[in-house]
C-alpha cells in the first residue's frame, strides 16, 4: 500500500522529473516482471517497473533486508548519469517512503554548482 501511493505520487510528478533531466525506475525484489507491467498499466504508470526476483540490483546497492535475507529494503536511490549513487533513503519501516518532492530537492542540489 505504501509503495503504492509513492508510486502514484512519481507518476504525477513525472513532468518536473524530467524538466530536471531525469528518469524515474521503480524496483521490485518480490513481484514478478508480468505482475509489475499489469499494475503499472492498470495504474497508468508510464515509467519502467522493474523485477528484481534474483536481487541483482537489491545486492549491487546494499539494499538486501538483513532480517530476511529474500527481499530489499523499501529504498530511494539517485544515481547521476555518470552512474555514481548520489542520494538514497533506506527506511527499515516500509510506511515511510520519501515523497516525490525530498526526490527532486535532491535532484535540483545536484544541479546546482
Amino acid at each position: 500500500m505504501y509503495c503504492r501511493t509513492q508510486l502514484g505520487e512519481l507518476q504525477q510528478s513525472l513532468p518536473q522529473f524530467g524538466a530536471l533531466g531525469a528518469e524515474v525506475w521503480a524496483v521490485s525484489s518480490t513481484d514478478a516482471a508480468d505482475r509489475l507491467a499489469a499494475y503499472g498499466r492498470v495504474k497508468g504508470l508510464t515509467f519502467p517497473l522493474l523485477a528484481d526476483r534474483e536481487l541483482t540490483l537489491t545486492k549491487r546497492y546494499g539494499l538486501l533486508d538483513p532480517s530476511n535475507g529474500v527481499m530489499a529494503e523499501p529504498a530511494a536511490i539517485v544515481i547521476d548519469r555518470g552512474g555514481i549513487v548520489r542520494f538514497v533513503r533506506v527506511d527499515v519501516d516500509f510506511r515511510k517512503r520519501p515523497r516525490a518532492q525530498d526526490l527532486l530537492d535532491v535532484l535540483r542540489n545536484l544541479k546546482e554548482p
